[in-house]
């Protein structure tokens, strides 16, 4: 049924039934269900790899998780991946001793849930989300433009190989599942053309990002110590509301079953990456980080190696409100992520599923 239709769709139109704009989880989300649909998906995304905020840098034989931190237990199970990412060993629970870390620098214990993390790094979940996929990668959209029975989604290609300008694509439905600044920036060329636009637009302009200065250091296991507090010589993370400069961090290699080193991965405050996100250079950044972590534990001030990674749409401070984002001027055209609706995976996964739903409608009208 789901090829018949496909086949039907291409043939009388000669285009794509739907552009996804984004490979992250929302978006991969949104991606399969409409394949699973009978629909010709294509995904575009800027990066190399896949699943946005759920990145992991390799450097050599070490993984580390410098965006998404974990997943918890979804509220709705019919909504969570994780049973079957735990099925086939992608995930594995996480049981660090967890700290909050007042104000003033002091450390008090806490008792948190099961949290689940994958050995091979929260990206390895994207993967598993993308079989099946058309996929462009180092594809960046530049521009949508609606046409009489569709739209066409210019953009350059990132890839040092191939001509900077690359072929558009057309399709008879677009999903947005990038930050909702991009999203906006890549509409707003449209405006004058299209009320429907417009309208999104004006959605957009509620929701609001904050930014995170993200540091990865690594020590020797000799050179590494516990922290205070300490019961056991496994995992620990740290999470803070209140300290000045510090938001969570973490021993990240405690996630791993074979790690080859010590590493911790510290994420800044807003106020603190906001003050530091446009520098050119951010040794002196992540220097700074570490020297307030190391109130914790001295050894942390001298790492063997450290890299630091900015993120400009870190977390959701502001949702849109609503599941996707949409207008009935212009059903083809929706918007889906963790800032439509709040600001976790679990979210992610439901504007993804919600969006589909919605151009599911769309296309069989």
């Amino acid at each position: 049924m789901g090829q018949r239709r496909q086949e039907k769709f291409l043939g009388e139109t000669g285009m794509e039934d739907v552009v996804v704009i984004g490979a992250g989880l929302s978006g991969l989300t949104a991606a399969q269900a409409l394949r699973q649909e009978g629909y010709r998906v294509v995904v575009v995304d800027k990066s190399r790899g896949l699943g946005g905020r759920l990145a992991t840098r390799r450097i050599d034989n070490t993984v580390i998780d410098h965006g998404c931190r974990y997943l918890q237990s979804f509220a709705d199970p019919n909504l969570s991946i994780i049973p079957d990412l735990m099925a086939t060993g992608i995930l594995q629970p996480w049981r660090p001793e967890s700290f909050d870390l007042g104000a003033d620098g002091a450390l008090k214990a806490t008792a948190t849930g099961t949290l689940y993390v994958a050995p091979q790094g929260m990206s390895s979940i994207a993967k598993a989300l993308a079989p099946g996929l058309t996929i462009h990668r180092h594809w960046r959209a530049t521009d949508v433009t609606p046409l009489p029975q569709g739209w066409r989604i210019d953009g350059e290609s990132l890839r040092e190989d191939s001509a900077k300008q690359s072929e558009p694509f057309e399709a008879r439905a677009v999903v947005i599942a990038i930050p909702a600044s991009q999203a906006a920036a890549l509409m707003h060329g449209t405006v004058q053309d299209c009320e429907g636009v417009k309208e999104l637009l004006h959605q957009l302009q509620q929701v609001d990002f904050e930014a995170v200065i993200t540091v990865m250091a690594s020590y020797s296991p000799t050179q590494a110590a516990n922290l205070p507090l300490q019961t056991g010589s496994g995992g620990w993370m740290i999470t803070s509301q209140t300290h000045p400069t510090l938001r969570w961090l973490a021993l990240d290699s405690s996630k791993r079953t074979d790690p080859q080193e010590s590493v911790v991965v510290l994420h800044s405050n807003s106020a603190f990456a906001s003050n530091a996100l446009d520098r050119a250079d951010l040794e002196p950044v992540g220097n700074a980080l570490l020297s307030e972590a190391a109130t914790l534990g001295a050894w942390m001030r001298s790492p063997q190696w450290m890299q630091v990674h900015r993120w400009r749409y870190g977390f959701v401070r502001q949702a849109l409100g609503a599941s996707i984002l949409s207008s009935p001027k212009l059903p083809s055209l929706v918007g889906c992520g963790d800032w439509c609706n709040g600001g976790n995976v679990e979210s992610a996964i439901a504007s993804g599923r919600a969006a589909a739903a919605a151009l599911v409608k769309t296309l069989s009208s």
